[in-house]
């Protein structure tokens, strides 16, 4: 279900997500049997949306952001219950809720489109005395954190052998810089370091882009080494470096610790870290300030944010951010309108029109509508044209046998399962699951509506989508900007698709490299298509426009050159270091997961450092491979084309945004 909620989570083991469903299950089986009507459905909804949440691959704050989820669900539900029997309130409820939802996409994608989800969950809400919209909003507040307790005690198997190669990487560390202060000669251990990156990089990690923070949490450590071995030597001439490195030893031996003090300990450690940095001598402090950084970084990746005031300092830098794009040419502000637009709009046709089913025309629009970067209108009619077929799937199911209660729960539970099984195929097939199981949640206190009733609903609600989009279109030359990083995007992807194949199997090779040049075909014809519609009086623009796409043919051929190189099978000669640094390279090459309130970027500094650390490790292979020489010398192509678009980026930012 990550597309259909527009959460871009990984696909976790089947035992992480059978408990999810079995959570799901019980507390709207406990909802059934002592809450108020409707509120089993709410349950399951919203145990449904945290479960995703919980899933997701991020090492900062997974339980809390859970919890705040659960809240924010909650709270959808009683606002819902105690605004749904008074039309006009309801609407205008609809719309600042989903306004608000829509702003939230400055933060980013999951924060964006779990506002959206929550939505969901307001709109289905009947009218209820306040007492019973409370206890429905309880409800579905513990069918939240009931996820919160499931990933907590029983995490998938992949995130923990990445805890435990991490555990034991901090411990190498920790030893390391225990040497380090000691003896002259000392130097850090890289097996444990390769250990790690194995673990980051095996079949089951996922090959999506992630987030900043999760590539932090095994990178870290290599960075760590690097700055520990730049005070190779010194110790012995120095008390003070001495210190910070016995320092920096018992706060890594406190993150590698699975202790109830080991937050104590490290927030210990760290400030006696912080206290010998200011007593290194000038021409160290640099690197004292990076290690120091450097271990910040990892005692929040280890423990999550501290106090209060840390979340509160993270609520307002997120509420900064939103505010600024509230301004007419913000695709944000842009996005914000449309959804409250269509979901009012929607909820209004229902209520005044007595539409049969109506609930689902602003389901329907909060479900297709996302801030496009590309294939606006094709994404949108894609994603309802999923929603009918999952409407007409479960139908079909309800024509044969209609399950209400318990029995209706019960399947809502396994197409969810189907849901996440399928997430590997595409939104269209996750909004058709997705669809399907929002059926039988709805099944659950309410009788089955007529198919009929509900394809029409549904495409009314699809077609206010797409007529939002049409009276509120993005801004031209924004809409340009989009287009360029969503063409970026794709090209490195494909990029990165051709680098991995020569050192990683993959199942179907041509079907693989031909899907991702297909995507990268169908971007640049949206680039174009843009650049066409908008008007290029700037000289600069126009200057950056040549550029960006002789750039982009560079990489084209170059990727082009790589396939026709391609081996049909990775070659044995190719050495451990060679193999995890390629897999390094691949993962900065694809950076970070695109947002539509920001363009595309490219760190230029990390992927320079990639690219000459492939260039090191191809220089210790024994054999006289000739593909890893092309792929050597193409990867460095590529790195340098990439690095020039990176170079007029500032300069396509100011022409487009003025």
């Amino acid at each position: 279900m990550r597309k259909s909620l527009g959460l871009r989570m990984h696909l976790p083991d089947n035992g992480a997500v059978a408990r999810s469903l079995l959570g799901v299950l019980g507390l709207t089986t406990a909802a059934l049997l002592w809450g108020p009507a409707g509120a089993a459905t709410s349950t399951a909804a919203a145990g449904a949306i945290a479960g995703a949440i919980a899933l997701q691959d991020n090492p900062i704050g997974r339980i809390p952001i859970v919890l705040a989820v659960s809240v924010e669900l909650g709270i959808a539900v009683f606002v819902g219950g105690l605004t749904s029997g008074f039309s006009i309130a309801f609407v205008i409820a609809i719309a600042l809720w989903c306004f608000m939802a829509g702003m939230q996409w400055a933060v980013g994608a999951p924060a964006g489109l779990l506002a959206g989800a929550s939505g969901l969950l307001l709109v289905i809400q009947h009218p209820q005395p306040a007492l019973a919209a409370l206890a429905s909003a309880l409800f579905a507040v513990v069918a939240g954190l009931s996820q919160a307790a499931l990933i907590a005690v029983w995490p998938p198997r992949r995130w923990q052998r990445e805890r435990d190669a991490l555990t034991k990487v901090y411990r190498s560390l920790s030893a390391d810089a225990r040497l380090l202060a000691a003896e002259e000669a000392a130097a850090v251990d890289s097996s444990q370091l390769l250990d790690c990156k194995e673990a980051f990089s095996s079949n089951e990690t996922p090959s999506a882009r992630r987030s900043p923070a999760y590539r932090d949490w095994h990178a870290l450590p290599e960075q760590i080494a690097k700055t520990l071995m730049a005070f190779r030597g010194k110790a012995n001439g120095s008390e003070q470096i001495a210190d910070l490195l016995a320092a920096a030893a018992d706060m890594l031996a406190a993150i590698a610790t699975q202790t109830r003090t080991a937050r104590r300990d490290a927030e210990y450690a760290l400030k006696r870290v912080d206290a010998a940095v200011t007593t290194v001598a000038v021409s160290d402090s640099a690197v004292a300030q990076r290690l120091s950084r450097q271990l910040r970084r990892a005692d929040t990746l280890r423990f999550g944010r501290r106090h209060v005031s840390d979340w509160m300092a993270a609520f307002r830098t997120a509420f900064g951010m939103a505010s600024r794009h509230l301004n007419p040419t913000s695709p944000i502000s842009r996005h914000a309108a449309r959804v409250a637009g269509a979901a009012a709009s929607g909820t209004a046709i229902a209520r005044f029109a007595d539409v049969p089913a109506g609930y689902w025309i602003p389901l329907t629009v909060l479900l297709v509508m996302r801030p496009e970067t590309a294939h606006t209108y094709t994404r949108c009619v894609g994603r309802a044209a999923g929603v009918c077929v999952g409407v007409i799937v479960a139908s079909a199911l309800t024509l044969i046998w209609q399950p209400t209660g318990l029995a209706a729960a019960v399947v809502a539970v396994l197409l969810l399962g189907i849901t996440y099984a399928v997430s590997i195929f595409g939104y269209i097939a996750v909004t058709a699951a997705f669809g399907a199981t929002i059926v039988l949640l709805l099944d659950i206190t309410d009788p089955s509506s007529p198919v009929g009733d509900l394809l029409l609903a549904v495409v009314i609600g699809a077609a206010l989508a797409v007529l939002f989009h049409v009276v509120i279109p993005d801004d031209a030359l924004i809409r340009l900007r989009q287009r360029a990083g969503e063409l970026l995007k794709t090209e490195i992807d494909y990029a990165a698709a051709v680098i991995k194949a020569f050192v990683h199997d993959l199942d179907n090779p041509s079907d693989t490299l031909a899907a991702a040049w297909q995507r990268a075909v169908r971007a640049r014809s949206a680039f174009e298509a843009a650049t066409g519609a908008t008007r290029v009086e700037s000289k600069e623009l126009r200057l950056w426009l040549r550029s960006f796409r002789a750039a982009l043919n560079t990489v084209t051929s170059s990727c082009t050159s790589l396939e026709h190189s391609l081996p049909p099978h990775p070659s044995t000669a190719l050495s451990r270091e060679f193999v995890l640094a390629v897999d390094d390279y691949v993962e900065v090459l694809r950076g970070d997961p695109p947002t539509p309130a920001t363009p595309w970027s490219i760190d230029t500094g990390a992927m320079a450092r990639a690219d000459q650390q492939l260039r090191d490790a191809a220089a210790h292979i024994i054999s006289d491979d000739g593909s890893v020489r092309v792929l050597v010398g193409e990867v460095g192509t590529i790195t340098r084309s990439l690095a020039g678009i990176a170079g007029t980026g500032a300069d396509a930012r100011d022409v487009t945004t003025s």
